[in-house]
């Protein structure tokens, strides 16, 4: 950018912001990084405090709300409010552009750290519901270790999703309610009060969680990616350096995007999908294919028969189970929750047109499919390429972390040199496409919506999330990034059970036809060639 747009856009930037979120957001992220930086032992206690007091304290609101969420999306799903269309005319995207934007938005960077990891975690330490059945590192353990990856990553991931995106496209696009996160608690607040103290501090909360949420993301792949760089150059990163690269990485991207290369991000969404798609096939054809898939189908079943006790299992009254639950299930939950004010805001702006049941279908069929093959492909081979001796992955992760068990099985197939290299490709691009994802997001929640925050606004945000996560990994690595969005979720998992509450109650109550003599089908048309990802906002 030239002097005269950066001056443009600081005016803008001063102009756009949204005070009270922005100011709050830029608070609480300078206060937490200058009480690091002066008390850093004080810090990394008080992380380890959260971690109990939320992660286990509160283990039964995280549980009980995604259950809760998931049981009214689907009650959404197959009753007759499943018809109702969030807004008129046609569906804007065709359902594979769709789809792609569903995946890219919701499943974030968190399938390709922990895809070829946790599974293997589980198949070491069996998860405490099931340690009683089977011996930990046994082939019987692999079974269970994969079901409980995919439950990590099936329908309940995007109950805090929906409780936001649906209900604010709903009133957005039927009562021209603003596009904020706020607005799905229109039911609750009515017309006159989305300006109000709860809506003005439900936008807040919105953005602390999502600062929350993009730093763990953020911090975990950073981690990947600098952990590639030591495993495979034998370049090893301190603290300062891990600083600096983090932050530095992540204010290049954004001030690339910023000066232009944005239109890039929906090529390489779409790059993304087709190298995770590449990888999965090599894994699946160079590996142990029948051992794999019938682990996979038995995991399934697993899931299916169990998804409740898993749902509900808070770990209390067994050895090690609160702590295990709290490291684990909480934590995706909170994870989720953290995600939802960005994650359904998106989508709720790219299903207009759409039907509850066609959103509703998509998070719970097609998403949960994904996921499940990614993880029952790439978990059930690490376990397999473990137990064989093919490679020591346990080791791997013993001295380098859990962010190089993707590098050492994709080592271990033919042509690995090639594969690995890929999966470090991977993971750069998923940085990119999650530090660019991420600035923008904050900035709508600090601007009241705006679909194009100024380049100012987006590199204020992209230096501050770089500076947390780089400092979160620092301070005490996964565990801190765990703990950190346990704290930031916490307010956000009641925004999103009154915003599904009140909607549900809204629908019930509501005198606006249901689409029942809707003639249009529920299939989309076939998109335009121009139809992959929305407009970046530059």
């Amino acid at each position: 950018m030239n002097g005269r747009s950066v001056v443009e856009s600081i005016r803008s930037f001063r102009s756009e912001v949204d005070p009270v979120p922005f100011a709050a957001g830029a608070l609480a992220t300078f206060a937490f990084l200058a009480y690091t930086a002066a008390d850093t032992e004080g810090a990394a206690a008080a992380i380890d405090a959260a971690f109990v007091t939320f992660g286990q304290g509160l283990a039964w609101l995280y549980l009980g709300t995604v259950l809760a969420l998931v049981g009214a999306a689907g009650y959404l799903l197959v009753s007759r409010y499943g018809r109702v269309r969030l807004g008129e005319g046609d569906p804007e995207y065709g359902t594979a552009s769709y789809v792609a934007m569903f995946f890219s938005a919701g499943l974030s960077a968190g399938i390709v750290f922990f895809g070829p990891v946790e599974a293997l975690l589980h198949y070491q330490t069996v998860p405490p519901l099931f340690a009683g059945e089977v011996a930990a590192e046994s082939s019987a353990a692999a079974v269970p270790a994969v079901a409980y990856t995919v439950f990590h990553y099936g329908v309940s991931a995007w109950g805090g999703y929906l409780a936001i995106g649906i209900p604010v496209a709903y009133f957005a696009y039927r009562h021209d309610a603003p596009f904020r996160v706020s607005t799905a608690l229109y039911p609750v607040l009515g017309p006159d009060r989305l300006d109000g103290l709860v809506a003005r501090t439900v936008d807040t909360l919105a953005v602390v969680a999502t600062i929350g949420g993009i730093a763990t993301g953020l911090g975990f792949i950073a981690t990947q990616l600098l952990t590639g760089v030591t495993f495979r150059t034998g370049v090893a990163f301190g603290d300062a350096e891990t600083v600096a690269v983090i932050v530095g990485i992540t204010v290049l991207f954004t001030l690339s995007l910023v000066a232009g290369v944005s239109r890039g991000i929906r090529r390489l969404s779409v790059f993304n999908i087709a190298v995770m798609a590449l990888l999965l096939g090599v894994a699946l054809l160079a590996g142990p294919t029948v051992d794999v898939l019938n682990i996979g189908v038995a995991a399934l079943g697993t899931y299916a028969t169990s998804f409740f006790e898993m749902s509900l299992f808070t770990g209390s009254g067994v050895e090690g189970g609160a702590s295990w639950t709290a490291a684990w299930t909480v934590f995706y939950w909170s994870w989720w929750i953290a995600w939802a004010p960005f994650v359904g805001l998106f989508l709720a702006r790219i299903s207009r047109g759409r039907t509850i049941r066609s959103v509703v279908g998509t998070a719970f069929g097609t998403m949960t499919a994904v996921s499940a093959l990614w993880f029952t492909v790439v978990g059930g081979t690490s376990i397999r390429i473990q137990q064989s001796g093919a490679a020591d992955v346990l080791g791997a992760v013993g001295e380098f972390g859990d962010g190089v068990s993707g590098y050492v099985i994709f080592g271990a197939f033919p042509g690995g040199e090639l594969w690995q290299l890929l999966f470090l490709v991977l993971v750069t691009t998923f940085f990119l496409t999650s530090a660019d994802s991420s600035t923008l997001a904050v900035g709508m929640l600090t601007t009241g919506g705006s679909r194009k925050p100024s380049g100012a606004n987006r590199v204020f945000w992209g230096i501050l999330q770089g500076a947390i996560a780089s400092v979160l990994v620092v301070v005490g690595g996964a565990t801190a990034l765990r703990s950190s969005v346990i704290v930031t979720g916490a307010p956000f998992a009641l925004v999103c059970l009154v915003a599904m509450g009140g909607f549900l109650r809204w629908l019930s109550r509501s005198d606006e036809p249901v689409a029942a003599d809707d003639p249009r089908p529920e299939s989309d048309p076939v998109p335009p060639a121009s139809a992959s990802l929305p407009e970046d906002d530059d």
